[in-house]
């Protein structure tokens, strides 16, 4: 994802790369980035710290872990620099620091950084909140066989603005995929989820809502890591223009 934001960046004559910066102990640390992803020299050299980076007034894009993720989130306000974390996975404790930090610097936090995968969260907010007494609602993802997660964070979101529509816990009202002889029929307000993991899938995500005669299909399919880069760097310009505070996708996109 690194080089894939880095390669948006440059296409993009109103940015500037400002920095790059890897895990501690990166074995490429010290050389020019552009020369590592085949750009030639940038004069940008790849750290393995923001120790001693100037990037005040600059907007942060974080794709690492969940670990460094609440490190960053913890030191970003004394950077100076606006942070959009794009890590999946993502717990409590990230939105708890994206808060703190949102006191002193412009944060956004997303699940998925796809620009239609946001469209596609209003959406199932619209429809769950319609027919939430009427259809089954069930949720699929699929993704490429080296993804740790499951269910993937955009399927949990999925699942959790199902659950707020139903007016029910999202631990209580998922299902994660099923097995053996039920008991009884498909219980009312219970959201289905179901994981799927091979090959190079980028990102495949479903919400069915089955009713009796007729179902709906609201699907999202990405062809291509770039698709999250793009929305990244749309969410980073964005960022840069707007004062200290907790945002979204939906305030991007205006939603």
């Amino acid at each position: 994802m690194g080089v894939e934001i880095a390669n948006v960046v440059l296409s993009d004559n109103t940015l500037k790369l400002a920095a790059c910066v890897e895990y501690t102990g990166h074995p490429k640390a010290g050389q020019d980035y552009g020369t590592l992803i085949g750009k030639g020299p940038l004069n940008v050299e790849l750290k393995d710290s923001f120790d001693g980076l100037d990037i005040s007034g600059a907007v942060i894009i974080d794709f690492s872990s969940i670990e460094s993720s609440c490190a960053l989130l913890r030191k970003a306000a004394d950077l100076g620099a606006g942070l959009v974390v794009g890590t999946t996975g993502l717990g409590p404790e990230v939105y708890e620091l994206a808060r703190v930090a949102s006191k002193k610097i412009p944060v956004l936090v997303s699940p998925n950084m796809s620009l239609g995968v946001n469209l596609l969260f209003s959406l199932t907010e619209i429809v769950s909140s319609r027919l939430k007494d009427l259809f089954d609602i069930e949720i699929i993802e699929a993704h490429h066989r080296f993804k740790k997660d499951s269910p993937s964070g955009t399927a949990k979101r999925l699942g959790e603005i199902v659950a707020e529509s139903l007016g029910v816990p999202y631990a209580d009202a998922v299902q994660n995929g099923r097995s053996g002889l039920a008991q009884s029929t498909r219980p009312p307000r219970e959201i289905g989820m179901h994981a799927v993991r091979g090959g190079d899938i980028v990102g495949d995500h479903t919400v069915l809502f089955a009713g009796i005669g007729e179902r709906i299909e609201l699907r999202h399919m990405a062809h291509s890591r770039t698709t999250f880069a793009k929305g990244a760097v749309v969410a980073a310009k964005w960022l840069g223009d707007h004062k200290p505070g907790q945002y979204t996708m939906k305030d991007v996109l205006g939603l």
